[in-house]
């Protein structure tokens, strides 16, 4: 399963958000509610959270690289 960036804010209006740091590392196990990365948009900063159960298989994306809603985070083997 892919996660995905959230919908979290309007490209429009804030542009492109960061990744500022990471949670996980590939071979980590996550739950439905384990936070895995944190992104400021604006001066927001967000947790997202990994929205399935199993183990980190790839993560696509490092710190301080541009992300907007939609991009692809990290792959998790359900």
């Amino acid at each position: 399963m892919i996660i995905k960036v959230p919908e979290l804010w309007d490209v429009q209006g804030l542009g492109k958000a960061i990744i500022t740091q990471w949670y996980v590392k590939v071979g980590d196990s996550i739950k439905e509610d384990t936070p895995v990365c944190q992104i400021m948009a604006g001066k927001v900063t967000v947790e997202v959270e990994g929205k399935a159960k199993g183990k980190v298989t790839k993560i696509f994306r490092d710190i301080n690289a541009e992300i907007v809603p939609g991009d692809d985070l990290l792959e998790v083997e359900t």
